[in-house]
């Protein structure tokens, strides 16, 4: 798909710069969510919480559907909840309907813990919210929201 420019860009920005801002973008993102992880003492690393989120509304849901919206492979959730459930975070039953999914659900102690986490990151964004003033926190609301439909597109 090709695209083009829009006129009104600035001459001063080259494609070379917008990479190295998104590298360095990406970078300090996997840092962040790193000290987070050790910071926080919450059990539960940023990949396992974006697993487990969509278990948050109670419904079990089965490995396929997990490894999909947390954008892995399902062998890699599969591995993933392996250990999850080892530490009673998930329980995994046969399904219903097909002897070849398996469903996950969070346990009462996995609710916990994925409410736990994502207070805590809800927090750590709202401290960086309030560190841009209004028109940059508006420009990086726009521009975010721009990048995640560009890069869903790709």
């Amino acid at each position: 798909m090709t695209t083009t420019a829009p006129a009104d860009r600035s001459p001063a920005t080259t494609a070379e710069e917008f990479t190295a801002a998104w590298e360095a973008f990406g970078l300090a993102t996997r840092r962040a969510r790193a000290r987070l992880g050790r910071e926080d003492g919450i059990d539960l690393t940023a990949s396992q919480l974006h697993l487990l989120e969509p278990l948050a509304a109670g419904e079990g849901l089965t490995v396929g559907r997990l490894a999909e919206a947390a954008g892995v492979s399902p062998p890699t959730a599969t591995r993933m909840l392996d250990g999850l459930e080892r530490r009673a975070v998930v329980v995994r039953s046969a399904h219903g309907e097909d002897r070849r999914c398996v469903n996950v659900r969070l346990t009462n102690s996995g609710s916990e813990l994925v409410r736990r986490k994502r207070a805590a990151v809800a927090a750590r964004r709202a401290e960086l919210f309030a560190r841009l003033d209004p028109a940059e926190a508006d420009e990086a609301t726009r521009l975010l929201s721009r990048l995640a439909d560009l890069v869903d597109e790709l």
